[in-house]
């Protein structure tokens, strides 16, 4: 079976090795100068660092599949979620340390901007459980406040809702925060599905082995055998949080969120601490590529001979999104552009184009926009949309106008046209 542990891919991969940095804005500087590439800094107050861990290679070597499959695994993935095997095993939490709450002010936990809050963890996974709908998992920011954090609780999403469910009732809530997982780990949890949806057993159906677990000590949930683990009661206490950086590289407000109360707090034997870079690659590659399966599925219920899409990096891997498809009809390009907004509600821009364009390169994306496109036809506007909170332009009432690029060949042309031209291979 075997424990999936990050250090472990941390091993296998090639990475940027950094003797020391200063927690203050040291290791920003540092992710941000190989922002894409993973970098292992030896030395931050006495711990290990990694960071810019997650881009598209290093996930899909971590799941074991080709780069260019990797979207379509992680939609069949995502629809075997149920057939995920979990597993309790307590026998690892030998590996742990044992700290004191006031600890945590010494974990090598950045402060990523001069805005900033305070110190952020940004890679923590946050494990919860609901009587009716059991474990959810899902990644937020946390702000440490001496031995107190507090977590950012966006109003739409899952952890928000059992939050407000419970906590009149319960007073206070279970929560664990796991720090330093397998990149599947943090996939699943980066994943929007329903609130039945089990995020630990879909990590196990991603990695294709059962998921290992251990029991907290105090509060009754099971998580991953990450590098730390924080333990807490989410109370009804709220404080202010903010200002710190989002997916846009922009500063975000200032809100009053709620407190957790730490009760145990745990490491490993030399732990390695996650340190994900707000804006960066691996921000926006965990936020958009659960997210791609989602537009594929609904795109391809009205085009169903689409073959790829990609959120680009340009666009945050959120607003802007490439769409490849097959195109058999006319009229298939715009349905795939109303399909694609539909599917993923906070996007912006879409660019549909045929199966010669690579829609990971930009710059033949923006090939098939200047050669095949005439605006007066082939440009979607949409006015007053809901917009995405994330896109620091969207007007006062949170409407945005959204647009669509049919970036395909006309089928009343002729493609011969179209065809660039190429040499012989060499023989």
């Amino acid at each position: 079976m075997g424990e999936m542990m990050i250090r472990d891919l941390i091993n296998s991969i090639e990475k940027i090795e950094i003797p020391s940095a200063d927690r203050r804005f040291g290791i920003t500087r540092v992710l941000k100068r190989y922002d894409g590439t993973p970098v292992y800094i030896k030395d931050v107050d006495g711990y290990q660092v990694i960071g810019n861990l997650c881009n598209r290679d290093i996930i899909a070597k971590s799941l074991g599949v080709p780069v260019k499959d990797l979207m379509k695994h992680i939609l069949r993935s995502m629809e075997r979620e149920k057939e995920g095997e979990l597993i309790i095993n307590n026998t690892l939490k030998r590996e742990y340390i044992e700290d004191p709450p006031s600890e945590i002010n010494n974990y090598p936990i950045p402060i990523y901007y001069p805005r900033d809050g305070g110190p952020y963890i940004t890679s923590g996974v946050v494990i919860v459980k609901d009587r009716d709908y059991g474990v959810n998992a899902s990644i937020h920011r946390i702000l440490v406040k001496g031995d107190r954090l507090v977590i950012r609780m966006v109003e739409q999403r899952h952890l928000h809702y059992i939050y407000s469910k419970n906590i009149e009732e319960d007073g206070e809530i279970d929560v664990a925060i796991v720090i330093g997982v397998h990149p599947a780990i943090l996939l699943a949890a980066s994943t929007s599905g329903d609130i039945t949806f089990n995020e630990l057993k879909y990590a196990s159906v991603l990695m294709g082995k059962p998921l290992e677990l251990i029991k907290c000590d105090t509060v009754d949930l099971e998580v991953p055998p990450g590098e730390f683990i924080i333990e807490g009661k989410i109370t009804r206490e709220m404080e202010d949080e903010g200002p710190f950086v989002d997916i846009t590289g922009t500063y975000d407000k200032v809100r009053k969120q709620p407190v957790i109360r730490i009760t145990s707090l745990k490491r490993r034997k030399d732990p390695i601490f996650h340190a994900l870079l707000p804006g960066g690659v691996e921000h926006k590659v965990l936020m958009g590529l659960p997210q791609e399966p989602r537009i594929y599925r609904g795109v391809r219920n009205v085009v169903p001979s689409v073959k790829d899409v990609v959120l680009t990096e340009g666009g945050c891997c959120w607003l802007h999104a490439v769409i490849s498809i097959e195109k058999r009809t006319e009229g298939d390009g715009k349905n795939a552009i109303l399909a694609a907004l539909a599917s993923h509600p906070s996007l912006k821009h879409v660019v549909v184009v045929d199966q010669d364009i690579n829609i990971g390169d930009p710059k033949d994306v923006e090939y098939a926009i200047a050669t095949r496109v005439q605006a007066d036809r082939d440009v979607v506007i949409i006015k007053g949309a809901k917009g995405s909170s994330l896109d620091p332009s969207i007007n006062e009432d949170k409407t945005t106008a959204k647009m669509g690029i049919d970036a395909t060949i006309s089928l009343k042309k002729n493609r011969e046209d179209f065809i660039r031209a190429e040499l012989p291979e060499d023989k």
